[in-house]
């Protein structure tokens, strides 16, 4: 029997629709997975982006991190090596980076450093299809040390710093000594500068400057000099004044720890507060320059237990003055994470205006080494060791103080 003609028909167009289905899905299949190889080829270049964000960054802040111990106009070789360094130290697609990969940029007058990292030929893997073998991959960052105002986590202990006193420094030997009485301005040749940081005046009289070199060539300096951070006696030939024991006021820290002996103390301005600003961190940002009240009593009692706690939490470290490092520290080689190593403010000797409750304003902070209290009437003492980075807030000019900031 013969195919009825409407039954040839409808297989034809059968046929022809199938047909069309087939091609349909072909292009849609393309065009499929020609979306899924720019999508697979667009996240493997976001990543080898991020590699090359994280190898500039890394050389950026390292390289800007010269700025910190050198002058601006010596800063240069070091802050080149740095950024080159640190950036090679990072990979690219799981693979080293050539240092012809690499482009240090450095502007001593403002001392940034700027490092872009580039691959002239990442290969694709599946947009080759489409005729792109290859990209070229990049990032840039930029980095500047930053003369930074504040600081935290401060113990409150206010030192005053080191000056020239011309006729109370008998040997000569530009600190104090036992047997000598030092009051600031009493001689017209009494002379403060402070230190300003590598390159300075070598006139500059403050702790951490080259003074102290110049009386004693091929001595340290003042890294690992004690120094008197809270006088216990009123008759303590270094009190800036008699009854001034160098005790100062934080701002209150509402979520500041407490302190294991004594407890208490938060908001008020008494010896419970005062001991927990030194057993403990009080996160409030400290400003150069801003005032703030000194404590005119001598708390003994308060000083020995916070200061002891502090020594409680790493009772062996000692300063060898043979290595002029600490040991014995249960940090070991790390022994500058102690709790033992601090962080004071500096005032200018002139601050301080007689006995009795007044305000001072700090110019620089330090971080000092604590040494082991004795005694309750025994002095605390630290050993010198740097000046701080500070926070990127309230800047100062001026300021020794510096704090490292990506800036792009």
């Amino acid at each position: 029997m013969r195919p009825r003609r409407g039954y040839s028909m409808l297989r034809r167009r059968l046929g022809n629709e199938r047909g069309a289905t087939l091609v349909f899905l072909a292009v849609s299949l393309g065009a499929l997975f020609g979306f899924m190889a720019l999508a697979i080829d667009l996240g493997m270049m976001y990543v080898a982006h991020e590699d090359a964000q994280r190898a500039a960054d890394a050389g950026a802040l390292a390289g800007a991190s010269a700025f910190l111990d050198y002058a601006p106009g010596a800063a240069s070789p070091t802050a080149y090596d740095r950024a080159m360094d640190y950036s090679l130290r990072n990979t690219f697609q799981n693979g080293p980076i050539d240092s012809s990969e690499v482009t240090v940029r450095i502007v001593p007058d403002s001392q940034k450093v700027g490092v872009w990292v580039v691959r002239d030929s990442v290969r694709t893997l599946f947009a080759r299809v489409l005729g792109i073998r290859w990209v070229p991959i990049g990032a840039y960052a930029e980095a500047e040390a930053i003369e930074a105002g504040t600081a935290r986590c401060l113990k409150p202990f206010a030192v005053p710093d080191l000056w020239h006193d011309a006729n109370g420094d008998t040997n000569g030997n530009r600190v104090w000594d036992s047997n000598e009485n030092w009051t600031y301005g009493d001689d017209p040749g009494d002379h403060y500068a402070p230190y300003s940081g590598p390159g300075g005046d070598p006139l500059e009289t403050g702790y951490g400057s080259t003074w102290r070199d110049l009386a004693s060539p091929g001595t340290p300096g003042d890294y690992g000099r004690q120094i008197k951070i809270k006088i216990t006696d009123p008759q303590d030939v270094e009190a800036p004044s008699p009854g001034i024991f160098l005790p100062w006021r934080l701002p209150p820290d509402p979520d500041e720890e407490t302190c294991q002996q004594g407890g208490g103390g938060y908001n008020d301005a008494g010896a419970a507060t005062y001991r927990r600003n030194i057993c403990t961190c009080n996160t409030q940002p400290i400003q150069l320059g801003a005032p703030y009240d000194i404590e005119p009593g001598n708390m003994v009692g308060p000083t020995w237990q916070g200061v002891n706690e502090l020594i409680d939490d790493d009772p062996n470290a000692r300063w060898d003055p043979s290595t002029n490092s600490v040991v014995g520290s249960r940090f070991g080689s790390g022994w500058m994470s102690s709790p033992r190593v601090i962080r004071i403010a500096l005032f200018a000797p002139g601050e301080i205006q007689g006995s009795g409750m007044q305000s001072i304003h700090f110019n620089n902070f330090a971080l000092m080494f604590l040494e082991q209290q004795d005694q309750m009437r025994d002095p605390v003492t630290g050993r010198f060791l740097y000046y701080v980075s500070g926070d990127d807030e309230g800047t100062v000019t001026g300021s020794l103080v510096k704090s490292l900031k990506l800036v792009k």
